[in-house]
């Protein structure tokens, strides 16, 4: 029974020593490998990571560098090329160049990269961390506020977006519409236009017309008067005819307004008045010295012997053509015997033909505002703003920073420029984004003297407020800048700290690190 007893307490110890030393064996192998990269250890056959060759588990970590690329030994200073990585539970992981393992030293603040057991290392982590903690707490907190910013921005620009593309739908519609008046109010335009020309052009060729009747008439009239006058004075008589007396006496009430003589002398004078017109002449000459005796008249109150007092009425009825107001009275009369008699067509309503042009001109322009506004629009809606359409707004803004002499501009889908005073460089035309809308680029600025065209990277991080800054210039005319904005504020990468500042407590809470 005593042997039995014995028996199982000796296996015990030795399967107990079997464990430790396999998990030492475990520790040892894993040591300064990378936790994403254990599952590549994990093989039987492993390959160095450059390719060159092959190495069993068993090569793993045993001090003797197989591989050229240090891949075999993570966990010792065997490869020159090797990298150590410090888990440093706590605080930040580090990665260590193989040269520092079991130097004496204590690199890693949990001590892991001094495990021969020469140096005793501290675990410094959780003191060491609590600076890192605390940015990353501020980190989180910025995050959480920028993420609900977002959200409201993103809710805004689709509301923008589904706005604007019914805007553009009605411009369209508008557009449509504006441009059948536009032609039609042409069209009525151009045919007032030519109305108007045909018009003036007839009526100055009825009234050339009119002139020559009249001139034809009055060299006829004045041919028989002239045969007249001299068979009168043949047979000259110191009374008057019968019909003498007539002619006076009809003569005495011409001048009169509205007297029906008045179209009787418009006949006559009408030639005169509408030639005129046209050809610059004027009219006075012609009834300017009917009497021979005015000026004897005009000298003379007296009437000479001899004179009848019908001769001088007659005379005072031919000479007060000579008043200009007689002339006007001619002139009204020709108008009113124009429309009394439809010579010519009616012309055409100033007001209506002043509206059309009016109408036309408004029109136009506004058609003009229209058709500016729909091309606006169809290039702003082209263009890619995010898979949430979350640079919706930024289309119509430019964000400034200066730095030393220069001030920096960055219009996002548009171009980037750097200004010194009144001198404006061009650093790049709006490209694309990359990197999952993490960075815009813009390309194709004003090129470098001996070197390449200009252009700029601005790589985008959270922020409560959208601000350029750190522009910088890493190589000759390449520039990279940083902005800060909330539409950068992912809640994928809030959830992705969250979980960083959880294991730091979790690990330290658990022991994270091994004494050895």
């Amino acid at each position: 029974m005593k042997v039995n007893i014995l028996f199982l307490l000796f296996s015990l110890l030795i399967t107990n020593f079997s464990l430790i030393s396999s998990t030492k064996s475990s520790f040892i192998s894993l040591l300064g490998v990378a936790p994403q990269d254990e599952n590549y250890f994990k093989t039987e056959t492993i390959k160095c990571r450059n390719g060159s060759k092959k190495f069993t588990r068993a090569q793993l970590n045993d001090d003797f560098c197989d591989c050229p690329d240090g891949t075999d030994e993570p966990g010792t200073s065997a490869c020159p090329h090797g990298k150590f990585y410090c888990v440093n539970v706590g605080h930040l992981p580090v990665s260590l160049h193989s040269s520092k393992v079991n130097d004496g030293i204590c690199d890693c603040c949990d001590g892991s990269d001094e495990y021969d057991g020469e140096v005793k290392c501290p675990n410094t982590c959780w003191e060491a961390g609590k600076v890192t903690r605390d940015k990353l707490k501020k980190k989180i907190d910025i995050y959480k506020e920028g993420v609900t910013i977002r959200k409201k921005e993103v809710e805004q620009a689709k509301q923008a977006i589904v706005k604007d593309k019914e805007e553009l739908s009605k411009l369209k519609n508008n557009e449509k519409s504006l441009k059948g008046l536009v032609k039609n109010l042409k069209a009525r335009k151009e045919q007032i236009k030519a109305e108007e020309k045909e018009r003036l052009v007839k009526e100055k060729e009825e009234m050339m017309k009119m002139a020559a009747d009249d001139k034809s008439d009055d060299e006829h009239k004045e041919s028989s008067s002239s045969t007249t006058l001299d068979s009168e004075n043949n047979g000259l008589s110191d009374e008057p005819s019968v019909d003498q007396k007539d002619e006076y006496e009809n003569t005495e009430g011409l001048p009169t307004d509205g007297s029906e003589s008045t179209e009787g002398l418009l006949r006559e004078e009408l030639g005169r008045l509408v030639a005129s017109r046209w050809t610059g002449e004027k009219t006075e000459h012609q009834v300017e010295e009917v009497s021979p005796s005015k000026d004897n008249h005009e000298g003379n109150n007296e009437i000479p012997e001899g004179t009848d007092d019908k001769d001088h009425d007659n005379n005072d009825g031919v000479t007060i053509l000579n008043d200009p107001s007689w002339l006007e009275k001619i002139q009204d009369a020709a108008q009113n015997l124009f429309q009394a008699i439809n010579l010519f067509p009616a012309p055409l309503d100033k007001l209506d033909a002043n509206r059309v042009r009016k109408d036309y001109e408004d029109s136009t322009t506004r058609l003009s505002d229209i058709q500016e506004r729909i091309a606006s629009l169809t290039e702003k809606l082209k263009h890619d703003f995010g898979m949430e359409k979350e640079f919706y707004f930024y289309y119509d803004q430019c964000f400034e920073t200066k730095q030393d002499k220069y001030v920096y501009k960055v219009c996002p889908f548009k171009d980037a420029s750097q200004e010194e005073g009144y001198q404006i460089t061009q650093l790049g035309q709006w490209e694309k984004f990359e990197n999952s809308y993490g960075t815009m680029l813009f390309s194709n600025g004003d090129g470098c003297w001996n070197g390449p065209d200009r252009s700029v990277k601005v790589k985008l991080r959270c922020g409560l407020k959208t601000e350029l800054t750190d522009v910088k210039e890493p190589s000759r005319c390449e520039y990279v800048a940083l902005m800060s904005t909330p539409i950068h504020c992912l809640e994928g990468k809030l959830e992705e700290l969250e979980r960083k500042l959880e294991s730091m407590y979790n690990e330290q809470l658990q022991g994270g690190h091994d004494e050895l």
